[in-house]
């Protein structure tokens, strides 16, 4: 996430990056690459800023999403550092995934625990391609009401997830459930 904050250091990459969120979900509805838009304006500032692409060309879109979301959801805001300085990253605990940020909105009543429930066992089910469709709005969501998201732990999720999904799914279902209202930390 280092990388992306660098980016998103100037208003220039924050916003391209921000606008990127929308190549990013288009490369996902054509993934033969036929979206018609360009990842030129991505790549121009987190590459500047030390972005080394993966190895794979599946394990790009879930590097990108993930920076895409960040930096609409929680970059640092450049014209307002000269006043405010950005926060450091916070600390996180490898069970800060996204099971754990379900349990969070659910014990601070953004949304019920049977919500809470449905919704990550539906994202659990999902093939990574469709998750990655489907987690733009749900990231929305949980922003929206200042619950946290752990960006490295996922984007290590969806990496993981071609492999490794049902340990990915053991991991979310394990913080959502042992994750109790005084253990939140933002």
């Amino acid at each position: 996430m280092h990388v992306v904050r660098a980016a998103c250091a100037t208003s220039a990459g924050r916003s391209d990056l921000r606008r990127g969120l929308n190549i990013v979900l288009a490369d996902l509805e054509h993934p033969t690459g036929d979206s018609g838009q360009s990842r030129w304006p991505l790549y121009t500032h987190l590459m500047a800023a030390g972005y080394q692409a993966p190895p794979t060309a599946a394990a790009e879109l879930p590097h990108l999403l993930v920076a895409t979301l960040y930096a609409v959801h929680d970059a640092p805001n450049p014209r307002m550092a000269a006043t405010t300085p950005p926060p450091a990253p916070a600390a996180f605990k490898p069970w800060h995934n996204l099971g754990w940020s379900f349990a969070t909105g659910a014990h601070r009543g953004v949304m019920s625990r049977q919500s809470a429930t449905g919704t990550l066992g539906y994202l659990a089910e999902l093939d990574q391609s469709t998750l990655l469709r489907e987690l733009p709005a749900v990231v929305a969501r949980l922003r929206s009401a200042s619950i946290p998201i752990t960006w490295p732990l996922l984007l290590s999720d969806l990496l993981r997830w071609p492999t490794q999904s049902a340990q990915v799914r053991l991991d979310w279902a394990r913080s959502f459930h042992n994750t109790g209202s005084n253990e939140e930390t933002r």
